[in-house]
């Protein structure tokens, strides 16, 4: 009898301490990392769309305000997402200037995990131009062990006269009370009635913030968990492919969707195409039902991508379905609801009798036979049915470890106690 009840706790506490570790590793490579960052490109392109990106000819360069016959400062500064409460989601926080207000800005997003787009929770506007002679406002990023912080000073004489200190907490902007303690800041930008001055390298036409864009971009289509197949094309495939892709680099943005019938459609088809070369595909996955998700390179930009229907009936195999290029590549959870929409669309041709071959690996891997074909297996690979929110898995894990931690005790006592 003593051996059984060892056994049965034994395995009690096996099986809790198994279910808590998949709890806490069944966060997906979307959830919200992917989506999140997607919607966070959008955000700061809407940004540098609309005010430019803040550049100087040399690092350290300032703008002179008292001089009518040099235009005021605007455009974006620097862009970075930030974690002020070490929560899920970090914060998108934009610097710029507004020359149309004359203000010096910090404006600050969250990510809102329910309705997966972006919310504007504060906007801090400096008008540089109602500062004191001799004041300069100052803005910087502050951090400590536990938080992250915007601050905004005002100098005299190189002597800070007036702080505010800004952070997030569950989604909502604070300003304290009290200031905090700040171990380290980093400088942003300064400003007076006379000058602009960024503290970041924007020159080179503000590379850095290209940079971060890109980063961005790249964790949006990072977070894509179907199989790559791009590499595994045969030469006949790619070169089908590569012949509607070079059609459809014509389109900056096309969409099946915004059509209602097959003539609207075709003539939308036979548009002026643009002066774009198409270059080469670096990404391609199967989202099933023979619509392909391809990802390529032109002349002018590497963020490309169509989606396409394999059928028999459409010119070169394939159907355009929707192309953007000089765009933001699809998340992981974009692409799922996307075929689905696709999915529903009248004016979609019959899938292709035949299915596509895939090599068994590789064209370009040199230790394995690269032309070896196999039947290519549905994407993604493995599906996971994730019954527990983001939101309830934190306790869920909690209350695991406490139930594992409560059976190992009743365990540990059980093994010292006396055998009688």
């Amino acid at each position: 009898m003593k051996k059984r009840i060892l056994r049965l706790i034994s395995v009690l506490c096996s099986i809790t301490v198994l279910l808590s570790c998949l709890t806490l590793s069944s966060v997906s490579a979307d959830e919200p990392v992917g989506k999140m960052s997607s919607v966070y490109a959008y955000v700061l392109n809407d940004y540098v769309y609309t005010y430019g990106a803040m550049h100087t000819e040399n690092p350290g360069d300032s703008f002179r305000i008292d001089n009518e016959t040099e235009f005021p400062p605007r455009g974006v500064i620097h862009s970075e997402v930030i974690n002020f409460d070490a929560n899920e989601n970090p914060y998108l926080v934009i610097f710029l200037a507004d020359s149309e207000y004359s203000v010096a800005s910090c404006h600050v997003w969250k990510f809102d995990e329910e309705t997966e787009s972006a919310e504007n929770i504060a906007n801090l506007d400096v008008n540089y131009t109602l500062l004191p002679d001799g004041q300069v406002g100052t803005f910087t990023m502050g951090f400590n062990n536990e938080k992250r912080y915007i601050i905004y000073r005002i100098f005299e004489n190189d002597v800070p006269v007036y702080e505010e200190f800004y952070t997030a907490i569950d989604g909502d902007a604070f300003m304290y009370v009290n200031s905090p303690q700040v171990l380290s800041e980093i400088g942003v930008m300064d400003f007076s009635n006379s000058y602009f001055h960024s503290n970041v390298d924007i020159s080179n036409f503000n590379e850095n913030i290209g940079k971060f864009f890109d980063d961005l971009k790249n964790a949006a289509a990072d977070s894509v968990t179907y199989e790559d197949i791009a590499e595994r094309l045969s030469d006949e495939d790619e070169q089908q492919i590569e012949a509607v892709l070079k059609n459809a680099v014509r389109f900056t943005d096309f969409d099946i969707a915004n059509y209602t019938s097959m003539e609207d459609y075709h003539k939308a088809l036979n548009a002026e195409p643009t002066t774009d070369r198409f270059y080469l595909i670096s990404e391609a996955y199967n989202l099933g039902n023979e619509i392909y998700y391809v990802r390529f390179s032109t002349d002018r930009t590497y963020y490309n991508y169509a989606l396409l229907r394999r059928s028999d009936d459409a010119e070169n195999g394939y159907q355009i379905l929707k192309v953007k290029t000089d765009c933001i590549p699809l998340s992981d959870i974009e692409l799922k609801q996307i075929k689905t929409d696709y999915d529903r669309s009248t004016l979609l041709y019959k899938k292709s009798k035949g299915t596509l071959k895939l090599l068994k690996h590789s064209k370009y891997s040199t230790d394995n036979k690269a032309n070896d074909e196999i039947q290519p297996s549905k994407a993604p690979l493995i599906q996971i049915d994730k019954p527990i929110s983001s939101r309830t898995r934190l306790p869920v894990i909690c209350v695991g470890g406490g139930i594992a931690i409560a059976l190992l005790t009743i365990l540990w006592v059980y093994l010292y106690s006396d055998n009688d």
